[in-house]
C-alpha cells in the first residue's frame, strides 16, 4: 500500500518561509517603492498599476527626497512600515498622488483588505468568467497578460527565499506506519489485503515486529503544489517527488492558473470556442510534462492513503483533487491542520474545502479521517 502526501503553501510556511501571496504582494510593493526612488520620474507604472506624483513642475522630486525617504531608516535603509501600508497612505493623499490599479490587481488587493488573505488563481478565474459580459471593462487578453506578469514576479520573489531546515516531526509523520483505524469503511478490506494483514487497528501489530513492518508504506509520493525546494529536504528509501505545478529550477514549466472543471460555468467557457480563455487552464498545462501521468500511474498502482500537509484544498485545484479523492484506490484522506496559540484551528475549514472536491458525498464522509485521529502541522 502507498501514501500520497499533498503538499501546499502551508507546508512552506510551517518551515518559516514567507511564501504566502500576502508576502509576495508586500514584496511587489517594496519593489515599486524602490523604483520610485531610483527612476527619478513622476510616473512609475507596469501592467498592474500606475503610481503618479502630481504637480511635479511646481515641486520636482519633492516626493522622492522628503515624503518617501521619511518612511526609511536612515542607517539600515529598511522601510519603517510595511510597504503596503505606505502605498495606502500615498493612495489616500489624492492631492499630491494618484494611484490606479487594473481590475485584476484591485480585486487581489480587496481580497487582502477584507479577508486578510488572497487566492490569486481563484480571483483570476472569477474575473475570467466575467469577460463574457460586454461591459466588464477588460479583455481576456489583458487579464492573461496580467496573470503571466504576476507569475513572473512570483517566481522572481520565491527565488529570493532561502530553504530552511526539515522538521523532524513532519519527516516522521510522512514515513510513519499506516494505522488501519484511518482507513475508510469501504476501503479497509482492500487496504489490509494489499498490506497482508488481518487486523482491526495498529495496536494488534504494535508488538509484533514482522507484522508491524507490513504497515510501512511501500511507496510514498510527495505531490508538491509549491514551486520551492522545501519538499526535497525530505528523503527516504521509498520516497519520490512530484512537482505537479513545476519548480523554480525550471520556471518554463511552472503552472499558474485555474483548475476547476467541476464549476458549472466551465462548460460555458469551453463553448465560447476561444483558446485565449483556456490559456491558463491547469488540465491543459499538465500535458507539457510527465508529472500528471506519473501521478496517475502512482494512483493506479495500489491502494493509497492521502496526507494533506499545508494545502487548503481550494477550488483552484478542484479538478486534480477530485481525481485523487474519488479514485477507486483511495482508502483514506488525512488532513494535517494548523493550530493557533489561542487553541483555535483550521481543521473544519480544510474539511469543508475537501468536501467541495467530491461529487459523491458518501465517499467524502467515509474517507476523510476524523479530527481526533489527525495531527497538527
Amino acid at each position: 500500500m502507498n501514501r500520497l502526501v499533498i503538499i501546499g503553501n502551508g507546508f512552506d510556511m510551517a518551515h518559516g518561509l514567507k511564501t504566502s501571496y500576502m508576502d509576495f504582494i508586500n514584496w511587489y510593493w517594496e519593489q515599486r517603492l524602490y523604483a520610485l526612488l531610483t527612476e527619478q520620474t513622476p510616473i512609475s507604472k507596469d501592467i498592474l498599476c500606475k503610481l503618479e506624483i502630481k504637480n511635479t513642475s511646481e515641486c520636482p522630486n519633492w516626493f522622492n527626497f522628503f515624503y518617501l525617504h521619511s518612511f526609511r531608516d536612515l542607517f539600515t535603509r529598511e522601510w519603517k512600515f510595511p510597504p503596503s501600508d505606505i502605498i495606502s497612505g500615498i493612495k489616500n493623499n489624492t492631492e499630491d498622488f494618484s494611484v490606479t490599479y487594473s481590475r485584476f490587481f484591485e480585486t487581489i488587493l480587496q481580497s487582502i483588505e477584507t479577508r486578510g488573505w488572497v487566492d490569486i488563481e481563484n480571483d483570476y478565474y472569477q474575473l475570467l468568467k466575467e469577460t463574457k459580459k460586454s461591459d466588464c471593462g477588460y479583455t481576456v487578453k489583458e487579464l492573461n497578460e496580467q496573470l503571466s506578469f504576476l507569475q513572473e514576479k512570483l517566481v522572481e520573489y520565491l527565488q529570493t527565499i532561502d530553504t530552511n531546515q526539515p522538521i523532524n516531526n513532519l519527516h516522521d509523520a510522512i514515513i510513519d506506519y499506516f494505522d488501519p483505524a484511518d482507513f475508510s469503511t469501504e476501503g479497509r478490506k482492500k487496504a489490509l489485503e494489499d498490506i497482508g494483514l488481518d487486523i482491526k487497528n495498529f495496536e494488534e501489530a504494535k508488538y509484533n515486529y514482522e507484522e508491524r513492518n507490513k504497515l510501512i508504506p511501500r511507496r510514498i509520493m510527495l505531490l508538491s503544489f509549491n514551486y520551492t525546494a522545501t519538499a526535497k529536504m525530505y528523503g527516504n528509501f521509498n520516497l519520490d517527488f512530484n512537482y505537479i505545478h513545476g519548480e523554480l529550477e525550471h520556471p518554463e514549466n511552472i503552472i499558474f492558473g485555474y483548475g476547476d472543471e467541476l464549476d458549472k460555468d466551465y462548460q460555458t467557457i469551453l463553448d465560447m470556442n476561444d483558446n485565449e480563455l483556456l490559456k491558463h487552464v491547469k488540465s491543459v498545462k499538465y500535458l507539457e510534462t510527465r508529472n500528471y501521468h506519473n501521478m496517475l500511474e502512482f494512483l493506479m498502482s495500489a491502494p493509497f492513503q492521502v496526507y494533506i500537509m499545508g494545502h487548503s484544498c481550494g477550488n483552484s485545484d478542484r479538478t486534480l483533487l477530485n481525481t485523487i479523492f474519488e479514485h477507486e484506490n483511495c482508502v483514506s484522506i488525512k488532513p494535517f491542520y494548523h493550530k493557533w496559540p489561542d487553541d483555535k484551528d483550521n481543521y473544519l475549514d480544510i474539511v469543508q474545502n475537501i468536501s467541495r472536491n467530491f461529487t459523491n458525498m458518501r465517499l467524502f464522509r467515509d474517507r476523510v479521517v476524523n479530527k481526533e485521529q489527525c495531527k497538527t502541522i
